[in-house]
Protein backbone atom coordinates (compact mmCIF):
# COMPACT_ATOMS: atom_id res chain seq x y z
CA UNK A 1 0.00 0.00 0.00
CA UNK A 2 2.45 2.47 0.62
CA UNK A 3 4.53 1.86 -2.33
CA UNK A 4 1.72 2.74 -4.35
CA UNK A 5 1.28 5.97 -2.64
CA UNK A 6 5.07 6.91 -2.64
CA UNK A 7 4.48 5.99 -6.29
CA UNK A 8 1.75 8.25 -7.20
CA UNK A 9 3.27 11.13 -5.09
CA UNK A 10 6.51 10.71 -7.09
CA UNK A 11 4.18 10.67 -10.12
CA UNK A 12 2.35 14.01 -8.81
CA UNK A 13 5.94 15.61 -8.58
CA UNK A 14 6.90 14.79 -11.75
CA UNK A 15 3.95 16.12 -13.31
CA UNK A 16 4.26 19.40 -11.16
CA UNK A 17 7.83 20.06 -12.29
CA UNK A 18 6.61 18.97 -16.12
CA UNK A 19 3.29 20.73 -16.45
CA UNK A 20 2.68 23.25 -18.94
CA UNK A 21 6.34 22.92 -20.42
CA UNK A 22 7.13 22.32 -24.10
CA UNK A 23 10.00 20.03 -24.58
CA UNK A 24 12.01 20.95 -27.42
CA UNK A 25 15.08 18.68 -28.65
CA UNK A 26 17.66 21.37 -27.30
CA UNK A 27 18.68 22.65 -24.36
CA UNK A 28 18.44 26.25 -23.05
CA UNK A 29 21.33 26.90 -20.66
CA UNK A 30 20.87 30.47 -20.96
CA UNK A 31 17.16 29.79 -19.17
CA UNK A 32 19.27 28.56 -15.52
CA UNK A 33 19.27 31.06 -13.21
CA UNK A 34 22.36 29.85 -11.55
CA UNK A 35 22.00 32.97 -8.90
CA UNK A 36 18.44 34.96 -8.52
CA UNK A 37 18.36 38.37 -9.03
CA UNK A 38 17.90 40.73 -6.23
CA UNK A 39 14.01 41.43 -7.39
CA UNK A 40 13.32 38.24 -7.63
CA UNK A 41 14.27 37.79 -4.21
CA UNK A 42 12.06 40.29 -2.79
CA UNK A 43 9.24 39.06 -4.51
CA UNK A 44 6.50 37.13 -2.68
CA UNK A 45 6.88 34.04 -5.04
CA UNK A 46 10.25 33.68 -5.17
CA UNK A 47 9.63 32.69 -0.80
CA UNK A 48 6.22 30.88 -2.18
CA UNK A 49 8.32 28.94 -4.73
CA UNK A 50 11.16 28.14 -2.52
CA UNK A 51 8.32 27.00 0.35
CA UNK A 52 6.51 24.69 -1.87
CA UNK A 53 9.89 22.93 -3.26
CA UNK A 54 10.41 22.10 0.87
CA UNK A 55 7.26 21.18 1.35
CA UNK A 56 6.52 19.15 -1.84
CA UNK A 57 9.70 16.54 -1.01
CA UNK A 58 9.02 16.14 2.81
CA UNK A 59 6.20 13.51 2.11
CA UNK A 60 8.47 12.06 -0.62
CA UNK A 61 10.52 10.87 2.26
CA UNK A 62 8.03 10.21 4.28
CA UNK A 63 6.21 7.83 2.04
CA UNK A 64 9.28 5.83 0.46
CA UNK A 65 10.58 5.48 4.19
CA UNK A 66 7.01 4.32 5.86
CA UNK A 67 7.47 2.02 2.52
CA UNK A 68 10.78 0.90 3.34
CA UNK A 69 9.17 0.08 6.86
CA UNK A 70 13.42 0.49 7.81
CA UNK A 71 15.15 2.83 10.45
CA UNK A 72 18.57 1.69 8.93
CA UNK A 73 21.17 4.41 7.53
CA UNK A 74 20.83 2.64 4.40
CA UNK A 75 17.46 3.38 4.16
CA UNK A 76 17.50 6.74 5.06
CA UNK A 77 20.33 7.57 2.74
CA UNK A 78 18.50 5.75 -0.26
CA UNK A 79 15.60 8.06 0.51
CA UNK A 80 17.67 10.96 0.00
CA UNK A 81 19.10 9.88 -2.83
CA UNK A 82 15.92 9.24 -4.81
CA UNK A 83 15.00 12.94 -3.96
CA UNK A 84 18.11 14.31 -5.20
CA UNK A 85 17.60 11.96 -8.36
CA UNK A 86 13.74 12.59 -8.68
CA UNK A 87 14.62 16.82 -8.58
CA UNK A 88 17.56 16.67 -10.89
CA UNK A 89 14.92 14.58 -13.48
CA UNK A 90 12.63 17.45 -13.37
CA UNK A 91 15.58 20.16 -13.69
CA UNK A 92 17.14 18.48 -16.58
CA UNK A 93 13.57 18.22 -18.02
CA UNK A 94 13.16 21.88 -17.56
CA UNK A 95 16.56 22.44 -18.94
CA UNK A 96 14.95 21.30 -22.80
CA UNK A 97 11.80 23.35 -22.19
CA UNK A 98 11.22 26.78 -23.63
CA UNK A 99 8.84 28.10 -20.70
CA UNK A 100 10.40 26.82 -17.61
CA UNK A 101 13.21 27.83 -16.05
CA UNK A 102 15.96 25.73 -13.99
CA UNK A 103 17.64 26.65 -11.09
CA UNK A 104 20.11 24.98 -8.80
CA UNK A 105 17.87 26.67 -5.89
CA UNK A 106 15.35 24.28 -6.66
CA UNK A 107 17.11 21.12 -6.32
CA UNK A 108 18.92 22.05 -3.13
CA UNK A 109 15.02 22.90 -1.32
CA UNK A 110 13.80 19.71 -2.97
CA UNK A 111 16.70 17.90 -1.38
CA UNK A 112 16.72 19.59 1.66
CA UNK A 113 12.87 18.99 1.96
CA UNK A 114 13.33 15.50 1.30
CA UNK A 115 16.31 15.42 4.33
CA UNK A 116 13.84 17.01 6.28
CA UNK A 117 11.07 14.53 5.51
CA UNK A 118 14.11 11.61 5.92
CA UNK A 119 14.48 12.57 9.33
CA UNK A 120 11.11 13.68 10.72
CA UNK A 121 10.63 10.02 9.80
CA UNK A 122 13.18 8.81 12.13
CA UNK A 123 12.20 10.90 14.74
CA UNK A 124 8.32 9.62 14.27
CA UNK A 125 9.73 5.87 14.42
CA UNK A 126 11.56 6.34 17.27
CA UNK A 127 8.80 8.04 19.21
CA UNK A 128 6.66 5.04 17.84
CA UNK A 129 9.14 2.63 19.54
CA UNK A 130 8.72 4.67 22.96
CA UNK A 131 5.29 4.78 22.90
CA UNK A 132 4.93 0.81 22.04
CA UNK A 133 7.77 0.07 25.12
CA UNK A 134 5.68 2.57 27.40
CA UNK A 135 2.34 1.25 26.68
CA UNK A 136 3.68 -2.37 27.62
CA UNK A 137 3.00 -4.32 30.52
CA UNK A 138 5.38 -5.14 32.48
CA UNK A 139 5.94 -9.35 33.03
CA UNK A 140 5.32 -9.66 36.77
CA UNK A 141 8.15 -11.68 38.44
CA UNK A 142 7.00 -14.46 40.82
Amino acid sequence: MWLTFWILYSVLILASGIYGSVFVGHSHWDYVIWVPPLEEIRSFGFWLDIIVNFALYIPFAFLYLQHRNSNTRSALVTAMLLGLLLSCAVELYQLYSHNRRPSPLDIICNLSGTIIGTFLWAIWQQQARQTAQSSTPAIPTP
